[in-house]
């Protein structure tokens, strides 16, 4: 049995590390059930999620107020600057670590220096030319966000490693951890209080730089991996073996990239910083409820289906009931937030910001298309299908900003019509590309999310009336609240009804939460 220096035994497993130490060499054998693994980590991640989610909408709340409109989008504009070299710098390297069928210690050691290597000389370069680069995205050219923003780029790469090891270990709730602890301190904590000083955009960046600080060095904290440079043979072999899915991963996250912030880029460059303002607040509100079902299935079934990748059966019993379950919770959600959006607008962003609420409705009505998507990406990675993937991803890119190019000469509102248009689109595409696993597994899908149309229905049914009646005499914290409650009750209520419907979803939630693996549970009941 191997051992990790200052660290307990290593645990056997599958190429996989025990939760206590990096150690990824441990001989096969039959590891323990997956679907409690899986089970467990949604749990971690979901309260995570629902945890950040909670820290997300109360800096909205108090921000809002202190930060105008046009200032969030100066924020918003350096992010989108940021995001990318972030992108760049990682190199698709942490979904490497977790997709890969085996992993030493040397290639811990090869993804963080060369990681770490390829962040600071990015870091270099978007200081050099954040002058030049600044006024494409309508920032003053001495504007100091983009040099401020550069020393995100050394955190994320030096944090790869880290969040890879702990993604593929499922240990999703020291990543719940991680995200909390980091988002509090930097946003909810150094954001607000340098808002309330009136440092206004400047509040914004630091909140980023100080919650990307916090999440490498917990993140570090909590996996100790080598960071020692190993003999320049064994770096290069590592790279060679990683390097390959990560690239072309790389391709594919830089086209998802384009097709996340295109339409961020369209509206500051043709309307403006204040309407990014307005349009970023409406796309931050919808990305919350899709970040907290959508990411958190993914960052759980990626390493899952990574685990099951030769066993296409499996592979596909894997994908259909995710989605199902994400139609279940989606349907209703994007229900009520359609219903809802300009009560949720009122209370979280408070006056001035009533332009958000047109383009809110319109990204809930794509709230499931914009989560099942993910799902499709997992499955993607996970069986090492990244080229593939890669192309569809750019295909979307081009979409989201042909699409938000068109809409913008209506407005914000058009830019969202034509967003959500290439999402649905997208879903579409990635679905088509998942059924190579399986002869007629479109179908099943489209199956599975038909069975969440009552849901729908009988929370619309409750909930649009009674919104209508209450919004003509009470404020809207009256409103929202009893709507909520009695939309929540109505897809209660259904889901009891149609209960048959959704036999294999909740007897797979039931296995998860007793810990007993599918073939156990089929074992139990046969004759």
């Amino acid at each position: 049995m191997s051992r990790v220096p200052g660290g307990p035994p290593a645990a056997t497993g599958p190429g996989l590390s025990p939760p206590s130490a990096p150690d990824l060499s441990a001989p096969d054998q039959a590891p323990p059930s997956l679907t409690r693994q899986a089970f467990r980590g949604l749990s971690w991640s979901f309260l995570g999620a629902l945890g950040e989610a909670a820290l997300q909408f109360t800096a909205i709340v108090v921000l809002s107020r202190l930060v105008t409109v046009e200032e969030f989008g100066i924020a918003a504009a350096a992010t989108v600057v940021t995001g990318f070299a972030v992108m760049l710098s990682q190199l698709g390297l942490g979904a490497a670590v977790v997709q890969a069928r085996r992993l030493e210690h040397g290639d811990l050691a090869a993804v963080f220096v060369i990681g770490t290597g390829i962040g600071l000389l990015l870091a270099v370069v978007m200081f050099s030319v954040a002058p030049f680069v600044g006024p494409v995205v309508g920032l003053p050219a001495d504007a100091p966000y983009l040099r401020m923003l550069s020393v995100v780029l050394v955190l994320g790469a030096a944090r790869i490693v880290a969040t890879g090891v702990l993604q593929r270990q499922m240990r999703f709730k020291a990543i719940a951890l991680v995200d909390l602890v980091s988002y509090a301190l930097g946003y909810l904590g150094t954001a607000t209080v340098l808002a309330l000083l009136g440092f206004g955009a400047v509040s914004l960046v630091w909140g980023q730089i100080v919650q990307a600080t916090v999440a490498t060095v917990v993140s570090y904290a909590l996996v100790r991996h080598p960071v020692r440079p190993r003999r320049l043979s064994t770096m290069v072999t590592s790279a060679r073996r990683l390097f390959g899915f990560g690239s072309a991963y790389s391709l594919s996250q830089l086209g998802n990239w384009v097709a996340n912030n295109g339409d961020n880029f369209v509206v500051t460059s043709l309307l403006g910083p204040a309407s990014l303002g307005v349009y970023a607040r409406a796309h931050q509100l919808l990305v919350h409820p899709a970040n907290l079902i959508g990411s958190v299935a993914d960052k759980v079934l990626f390493p899952a289906m990574s685990r099951i990748q030769d066993d296409a059966a499996r592979l596909t019993r894997a994908y259909v009931t995710a989605n199902s379950l994400v139609a279940m919770v989606t349907v209703p959600a994007s229900v009520l937030l359609f219903v809802l959006a300009p009560e949720v607008v009122a209370i979280l962003l408070g006056a001035g910001w009533e332009a958000v609420a047109l383009p809110l409705q319109v990204f809930a009505v794509v709230l499931l298309p914009r989560t099942a998507y993910k799902i499709s990406g997992s499955l993607t990675r996970a069986t090492g299908a990244v080229l593939g993937g890669a192309w569809r991803q750019w295909v979307y890119a081009g979409l989201v900003v042909a699409g938000c190019a068109v809409g913008s000469r209506w407005g914000i509102d058009g830019v969202a019509v034509g967003a959500s248009v290439a999402i649905v689109v997208h879903t579409a595409v990635m679905l088509k590309f998942s059924a190579r696993l399986r002869r007629g597994l479109v179908g099943m899908v489209l199956r599975a999310y038909a069975k969440s149309l009552p849901l729908g229905v009988g929370v619309a049914a409750v909930a649009w009336p009674l919104a209508a009646w209450l919004r003509e005499t009470t404020s809207a914290v009256v409103t929202l609240l009893p709507t909520a409650a009695a939309g929540a009750v109505a897809a209660a209520l259904v889901l009891l009804l149609t209960r048959r419907l959704f036999r294999d979803e909740l007897a797979t939630l039931q296995r998860g939460r007793r810990g007993r693996s599918p073939a156990a549970a089929a074992a139990s009941t046969a004759p």
